[in-house]
C-alpha cells in the first residue's frame, strides 16, 4: 500500500515540475530558516551554563543618551562593580572583562608577539568563577 502512495507521489511530481519545484524550495528554505533560528536561540540560551550556578551570574550593560544618539553597549564604568558590592549585599563577587581593539603587543619571555585581538580580566576572573562553584 506505502508503496503505490510513493508511485503516486513520484508521477505527481514529474508530472506538475514546476508546482513541486516551488513548494519543495519552500519547504527546504522553511526548514531551514527554522533550524538557524533555533540554533541561534539555543546558542543564546547556553549563555554561561558551564557554571552549575549560572542562575546567579549577571552582565551589566549600558544605555547611553547622548547628544540624540542612543548607544546599547555591554560595558560600564570601571567603578560600577566595586559601588554595587558596597551598596548591595546581594552582589557577593564582580569581576571586569575588557575586549581590547586594535593590535596589542605581548610579551613572551624575551620575545614580543603582536595579536590582533586580545581580551583580558581583572584578577578577580578565576575567583569570581571559583566562587560559584
Amino acid at each position: 500500500m506505502i508503496k503505490n502512495y510513493f508511485k503516486i507521489a513520484w508521477r505527481n511530481l514529474l508530472k506538475n515540475k514546476t508546482f513541486s519545484l516551488i513548494n519543495i524550495a519552500g519547504l527546504a528554505s522553511g526548514l531551514a530558516c527554522f533550524i538557524l533560528i533555533a540554533l541561534f536561540v539555543a546558542d543564546e540560551l547556553s549563555y554561561d551554563r558551564f557554571n552549575e550556578k549560572a542562575d546567579r551570574i549577571y552582565r551589566i550593560n549600558s544605555d547611553i543618551a547622548f547628544g540624540g544618539n542612543k548607544l546599547h553597549m555591554a560595558t560600564t564604568p570601571d567603578p560600577m562593580g566595586a559601588m554595587l558590592k558596597k551598596d548591595y549585599p546581594q552582589v557577593e563577587e564582580y569581576t571586569r572583562i575588557y575586549a581590547s581593539s586594535g593590535a596589542k603587543l605581548l610579551k613572551k619571555g624575551n620575545e614580543f608577539i603582536k595579536e590582533d585581538a586580545v581580551c583580558h580580566a581583572d584578577s578577580t576572573f578565576l575567583m569570581y568563577l571559583h566562587c560559584l562553584h
